[in-house]
């Protein structure tokens, strides 16, 4: 599978556990469960980019600045998602990073699938993509995630 194809299920996954995590009012288990799944596969998902696709782009001067503008976002993420595992899923202010954090994944998700994406297949070209695609599933099958956590 080509990474962009393997990217753009991890940021439609993301979406969705954020969305069955919006506006919970209950303290049940499956809530702590989701948030969970949510975090590590948003850490390998981040990762994936971080050591794999991105620097596979930053080889092309069409990319070069590519991890600099990407990264820092990642890095706010990462920052909320450590003051999120530190209160229940129901707390307001747990609620209020998650919907920043939504809309931040939302605007970095957007980017990347309109643009970044559709400009590597024809930079890279879909073999390369091929290759990139087997490192990230080995990438995550290495982290020891189950395939329901894999997006």
């Amino acid at each position: 599978m080509l990474a962009t194809e393997i990217l753009t299920q991890d940021h439609r996954m993301a979406i969705s556990l954020i969305e069955e995590l919006e506006g919970v009012e209950n303290d049940e288990p499956g809530h702590e469960t989701t948030f969970t799944q949510l975090d590590e596969a948003l850490r390998q998902h981040m990762r994936a980019e971080e050591e794999i696709y991105y620097p596979a782009l930053a080889q092309h001067d069409e990319f070069s600045d590519i991890i600099d503008e990407n990264v820092p976002e990642h890095e706010m993420v990462k920052e909320n998602f450590a003051q999120m595992r530190e209160l229940s899923v129901t707390n307001a202010t747990f609620q209020s990073i998650l919907a920043e954090t939504k809309a931040a994944l939302q605007e970095h998700m957007d980017n990347e699938e309109a643009n970044v994406f559709p400009e590597s297949i024809e930079v890279l070209g879909s073999l390369r993509l091929e290759e990139l695609g087997d490192q990230i599933e080995q990438l995550k099958g290495d982290a020891g995630i189950s395939r329901s956590a894999r997006f």
